[in-house]
C-alpha cells in the first residue's frame, strides 16, 4: 500500500519545536533531506560520514523518513564486494507544494514534488496586478482552478508559496506596497480559503532562489542574482544561504540613492537607482524620445494598445531599434555603477543578472561589465564573475515553489 504523508506528519517531522533527542533528530532528518536534494540519491555510509553519526543511527533516521512516506530505496550498488548497499532518494510523490507568481500582466501557478520536479504548470494566465479586492478574488478564483485540474488532493498539498513584488514582511505574511486591506494580511485571507500554510515573499528572492539552485552550473555560494524587470532588486546569498535582514527586506538595491535627479520612486524618495535604470525607468526614457520626435518600431505599438510593456522593447531590440538599444545602453551604465557599489561592499564569487530584461544578452551585459570595471576596485571584482541568467522567466516560478518547499522543511 502506498504511503502518503499527511501535512501534520510533515510539521512533525522537519517544522516543529523540539527539545533534546528528538531536536537533534529532527536537524538530521533535515540535513539527510537536504543531501538527497542535493545529490538525487545516498547510501546509509554516504549519510552517517555527513552527518558524523554512526551507521546504526543513519539507519534508524533513514527508516523513520522511509516508513513516514518521505523517503525510498531505489535499488542498490552494483559494485564492491559483499552485500550491496541500499540507495535511497526522496519519494517525489510523497508530499507536494504549490508556488504562485504574481507579475504585473499574468499570473504563473506550479507544482512541486518533494524531489524538487515541477510536475504541473500554469504559466502566464492573464492578470492585471491591482491592488483591490476584485484583483485579490481573481487570485483565490485562478488558484481555486487550479487545484481542480493539477490532479493532486488538497490534503497532499503541504504549503502554498506566493512571490509578489513590493515589501514583503515574511514574518507576518503582510505585504506593505499592495493588497493591505483591513486588519488581515494576504497570508490570512489564503489560509483561511485553502486550509494549508502560506508563505510569502519577495519576487525578487523567489528569482534568486530559482537561479541559486536551479541555474548556476558551479557551486558557488556567495551570490548576488539580480533582477531587471519593471522594477529592480537582488537576491543576496552568504555560505550558500538567502539573506532576508531583520525583517525580510534585505535586496532592495533599487532604493539606494545614488542620483541627483527629481524623479520621485515608487517608495516617495527620490534619485533611487530604481527612477534610473529599471523597466519602468526605460520604457518612460523610450515614451519621452518619442514624444520628442524620435522613430522608433514602438511607435505604433504605443498607439494601438496605449502603453508599451518590456516585451515590447524586448523584440524591438532584438529587430535592431535604435531608440531602444539607445535606452538600454543608458540603464545598463546604471546599472555597472550599482553593482560596482555592491562588489565593493560584498565581495560576490559570481552574480547573475536575471529577470526579464535579462533576455536582452550582449546589449545589457557587456555596457555593465565596462561600467563595474570603471567604478569597482580591481582587486576585489577580480574574484567575480557576471553572466546572464540560463532560466530565463522560468527562474521565477521554479524559485516560488522550491521556497514554499524548503520553508515548509525548515531548510531556510
Amino acid at each position: 500500500m502506498e504511503i502518503q504523508p499527511s501535512k501534520g506528519i510533515v510539521v512533525s517531522h522537519f517544522n516543529s519545536v523540539l527539545s533534546g533527542v528528538a531536536n537533534k533528530d529532527q536537524k538530521r532528518n533535515r540535513q539527510i533531506i537536504s543531501q538527497l536534494s542535493h545529490t538525487g540519491t545516498a547510501t546509509l555510509n554516504e549519510l552517517s560520514e555527513l552527518l558524523n553519526i554512526s551507521i546504526p543511527k543513519a539507519t534508524e533516521l533513514i527508516h523513520g523518513l522511509e516508513e513516514a512516506g518521505f523517503v525510498k530505496t531505489t535499488g542498490r550498488k552494483n559494485k564492491g564486494a559483499g552485500r550491496k548497499a541500499a540507495i535511497f532518494a526522496l519519494a517525489s510523490d510523497s508530499i507536494y507544494f504549490v508556488g504562485l507568481e504574481i507579475k504585473k500582466y499574468s499570473i504563473s501557478i506550479g507544482l512541486m514534488g518533494f524531489d524538487k520536479e515541477l510536475i504541473y504548470k500554469e504559466h502566464d494566465i492573464p492578470f492585471l496586478f491591482e491592488s483591490t479586492t476584485i484583483s485579490l478574488s481573481k487570485i483565490v478564483a485562478i488558484l481555486k482552478t487550479f487545484f481542480d485540474q493539477c490532479g493532486i488532493s488538497r490534503e497532499r498539498i503541504a504549503g502554498l508559496g506566493c512571490s509578489i513584488s513590493g515589501r514583503v514582511n515574511v514574518h507576518t505574511g503582510a505585504i506593505l506596497t499592495i493588497y493591505h486591506f483591513g486588519d488581515a494580511p494576504v497570508k490570512e485571507l489564503l489560509e483561511k480559503e485553502f486550509g494549508i500554510p502560506v508563505y510569502l515573499d519577495n519576487d525578487s528572492r523567489a528569482i534568486s532562489y530559482g537561479e541559486f539552485h536551479f541555474g548556476k552550473k558551479t557551486d558557488e555560494q556567495e551570490v548576488l542574482v539580480l533582477n531587471m524587470d519593471y522594477g529592480i532588486a537582488i537576491g543576496i546569498f552568504v555560505k550558500g544561504m538567502p539573506v532576508y535582514g531583520a525583517s525580510g527586506y534585505a535586496g532592495e538595491l533599487g532604493h539606494i540613492p545614488l542620483f541627483d535627479n527629481e524623479k520621485i520612486c515608487f517608495c516617495g524618495k527620490k534619485g533611487c537607482l530604481e527612477t534610473e535604470a529599471s523597466g519602468k525607468a526605460l520604457i518612460e526614457n523610450i515614451e519621452m524620445a518619442m514624444e520628442k520626435g524620435s522613430n522608433s518600431l514602438l511607435l505604433p505599438i504605443l498607439a494601438s494598445k496605449g502603453r508599451i510593456e518590456l516585451e515590447d522593447v524586448l523584440e524591438a531590440i532584438r529587430r535592431g531599434d535604435n531608440l531602444a538599444l539607445s535606452a538600454m545602453g543608458k540603464i545598463a551604465s546604471s546599472i555597472g555603477r550599482a553593482l560596482a557599489v555592491t562588489i565593493n561592499l560584498l565581495n560576490p564569487e559570481l552574480i547573475i543578472i536575471g529577470g526579464k530584461l535579462s533576455a536582452v544578452g550582449d546589449a545589457l551585459l557587456l555596457p555593465v561589465k565596462s561600467f563595474i570595471l570603471r567604478h569597482s576596485l580591481s582587486v576585489v571584482n577580480s574574484d567575480t564573475r557576471l553572466e546572464l541568467s540560463q532560466l530565463g522567466d522560468k527562474a521565477g516560478l521554479l524559485g516560488c515553489c522550491l521556497l514554499v518547499r524548503d520553508k515548509t522543511l525548515g531548510l531556510v
